[in-house]
């Protein structure tokens, strides 16, 4: 968050730009995409995502593919009720 902070701020435009290039990276690094990943490179080269809400949502069941993270200004941020415990920080 402190990196971030010092990073520039974006319009809403512009972040959506910047989302959709941390997933085209995401995606193609080991291991493929990473959503916990994407949020906290979102936050480190966005001022105003540095200030965001993250959330960490989770399955009671566990397992691959059981949870999700997401910061407050992501669309899918609504889908907090699709998971047992949600975490914010």
């Amino acid at each position: 968050r402190s990196r971030g902070h010092r990073s520039p701020q974006r319009s809403p435009a512009e972040r959506l730009e910047l989302r959709r290039m941390i997933s085209a990276v995401d995606a193609r690094l080991p291991g493929g995409g990473n959503c916990y990943r994407r949020a906290l490179v979102e936050m480190c080269l966005d001022a105003s995502a540095a200030d965001e809400r993250l959330f960490l949502g989770l399955k009671a069941h566990g397992g691959p593919r059981t949870g999700h993270a997401w910061l407050s200004s992501w669309p899918d941020s609504a889908n907090a009720g699709a998971y047992d415990a949600v975490l914010e920080m």
